[in-house]
């Protein structure tokens, strides 16, 4: 599918990148360009690295929405499962708890 420079622009303010306008088939993944709407994605599988919000009926927001519902959801997500990551000793003494202390070897 031929996508013009004009409108490439517009698609990476949606977070598309380069290496996406390759996987615009016209089917599958498309866009459609409103004058005063900008642009907006047709990518029901997320075959693209758009990250937002795409409705039941396939498409994205229009980009001159600014859309981020997705993203204001997971900010800070990941920070948080990070800082919550268990020490070496946590985990060895919840094992201890659950299945006991066998620090002795087979061999023993």
């Amino acid at each position: 599918m031929e996508i013009k420079d004009k409108h490439k622009a517009l698609l990476k303010t949606l977070g598309l990148e380069e290496e996406d306008f390759e996987r615009f088939d016209d089917k599958f993944v498309r866009y459609e360009y409103d004058d005063v709407k900008g642009v907006r994605i047709y990518d029901p599988y997320y075959e693209t690295s758009y990250n937002e919000y795409i409705g039941i009926d396939g498409w994205s927001a229009w980009s001159t929405e600014k859309d981020t519902f997705m993203t204001d959801i997971l900010k800070g997500t990941r920070e948080k499962a990070r800082g919550t990551k268990p020490e070496q000793e946590e985990i060895e003494a919840s094992l201890r708890k659950k299945f006991g202390d066998n620090s002795q070897t087979e061999s023993e």
